[in-house]
C-alpha cells in the first residue's frame, strides 16, 4: 500500500510515452488491491429483478369515457441486492419503478421498497430481528400461497388496510423445534417506504401454523395510533390454504375499524377473497380469484365484489404470459368495471 501511495504521490510528474501504458496498468492494479475484495465475491452478492408488463384494455366501464381505454404499462420493476455479510448478518436493497411513480414530467421515479439488516439467530437460534424498510407479517404467508402478484395483490394489501412495506425493527421465527408453529411480530413507523412524519406507531402481531406440507393458517392482527380526527386502528386477518398436487386452494379474510378521536361514527371494513389455481402442467396454470369487500362510515354502506381470471403460460421457468381478465362491481354503481390484460411476469 505505501508503494502505491509514493507513486500516487509522483502521479502529477510528467512521464515519458513509453512508460504511459505500464504506469495505467499499475494504477489499475493498485487501485483493484486496494478495493475491499468482498465486493467480488459474487456468493456474498446477489443482484436480481422482478418485471411486471401489461397490456390492458377497458372492455367496460360505469363511465362511457374510459370503455375502449388501452395501452402498454409496467406495473412492477424490482432491482434487488441482496447481500451477506457473515453466517450471522445479511441484508436486502432493492429498489422498485412502477407506473405510479412518476416525476412531474412523467418520467420513472425510482424508490427504495427494502432496505433491512437482518440479525439471523439474534437472541436464540431460529429468532431472527430484521432492521429497516420490510415487509410486516401480515400479509407474507397469504401472498405467498395466492401466488400470483404479477396480477393482483392480496386482499389486505389491494383495499389499502396494510401496506405491503413499513419502516422499523421486526422479530421473525420458530416457537417450535420443528417449524410447524412460527411467529413475525414488527413495531413500524406506519408510513408505508416514506420517512416518519409523526410520533404514531403500528404493532404487528402474526401466529403461522404448518400441521403439514400441505396445509398453511395464519392468525394475527396489527394495533396504529393517529393523530389529529383519528384516535386508533384495530385489524385482525386470517389466512388458510391447502395445496394438493397441482391444485391449490385459499381464503384469506380481515375485519378493521379506525376509531374518531372525538364524536362520530368508526370506519369499519371487512372482506374476504377465495382463491384457486391448478397446474394442467409443467407449463400451464389456471387461476381464479373473488374478493367480497364491505365498507361503512357515518352510517353510509358500500360493498365491491371483484373477479379475477387468468391462464399463465410459461416458456420458461422465469417468464410467464398471462392473459387475464379483471372486474370489479360497487354496489353504488349500475354496471361493472372489466379490464382484459396481458401480463409479462419475468425474474432475471
Amino acid at each position: 500500500m505505501s508503494d502505491f501511495l509514493l507513486w500516487s504521490g509522483c502521479g502529477r510528474l510528467q512521464a515519458p510515452h513509453h512508460m504511459k501504458k505500464t504506469l495505467l496498468s499499475t494504477f489499475a492494479i493498485a487501485v483493484a488491491s486496494c478495493i475491499n475484495t468482498p465486493i467480488f465475491a459474487q456468493d456474498h452478492i446477489k443482484i436480481s429483478g422482478l418485471l411486471y408488463l401489461d397490456y390492458s384494455y377497458v372492455l367496460a366501464s360505469p363511465l362511457a369515457d374510459d370503455e375502449g381505454e388501452n395501452g402498454f404499462g409496467y406495473r412492477r420493476l424490482y432491482v434487488t441486492t441482496d447481500y451477506k455479510i457473515s453466517d450471522d448478518f445479511s441484508g436486502r436493497a432493492r429498489f422498485e419503478a412502477n407506473d405510479g411513480s412518476t416525476t412531474a414530467q412523467g418520467r420513472p421515479a425510482p424508490f427504495v421498497k427494502d432496505l433491512y439488516l437482518k440479525w439471523s439467530n439474534s437472541f436464540a437460534n431460529g429468532h431472527d430481528l430484521y432492521i429497516g424498510i420490510s415487509s410486516p407479517p401480515s400479509f407474507t404467508v397469504a401472498e405467498k400461497a395466492w401466488g400470483y402478484r404479477s396480477l393482483e395483490k392480496t386482499i389486505q394489501d389491494r383495499v389499502k388496510i396494510v401496506s405491503s412495506r413499513d419502516f422499523g425493527v421486526a422479530l421473525r421465527g420458530r416457537l417450535t423445534s420443528d417449524g410447524t408453529v412460527r411467529y413475525g411480530v414488527m413495531v413500524g413507523n406506519n408510513s408505508g417506504v416514506s420517512g416518519e412524519s409523526d410520533k404514531h406507531k403500528r404493532i404487528y402481531a402474526q401466529a403461522e401454523f404448518y400441521p403439514s406440507e400441505a396445509l398453511t393458517i395464519t392468525i394475527g392482527g396489527d394495533y396504529s395510533s393517529f393523530g389529529d380526527d383519528l384516535d386508533n386502528g384495530i385489524n385482525g386477518n386470517g389466512h388458510i390454504a391447502y395445496s394438493a398436487g397441482n391444485l391449490t386452494v385459499g381464503a384469506e379474510g380481515f375485519y378493521n375499524q379506525v376509531s374518531p378521536t372525538g364524536p362520530g361514527s368508526s370506519v369499519d371494513t371487512y372482506g374476504v377473497s377465495l382463491f384457486a389455481r391448478a397446474n394442467l402442467n409443467e407449463n400451464v396454470t389456471v387461476i381464479g380469484r373473488f374478493d367480497r369487500v364491505e365498507f361503512a362510515e357515518a352510517g353510509v354502506e358500500e360493498s365491491e365484489n371483484f373477479f379475477l381470471a387468468g391462464l399463465a403460460l410459461r416458456p420458461h421457468k422465469n417468464v410467464e404470459f398471462i392473459p387475464n381478465v379483471l372486474a370489479s362491481k360497487f354496489e353504488s354503481d349500475d354496471s361493472s368495471e372489466v379490464t382484459g390484460r396481458v401480463t409479462l411476469h419475468m425474474k432475471f
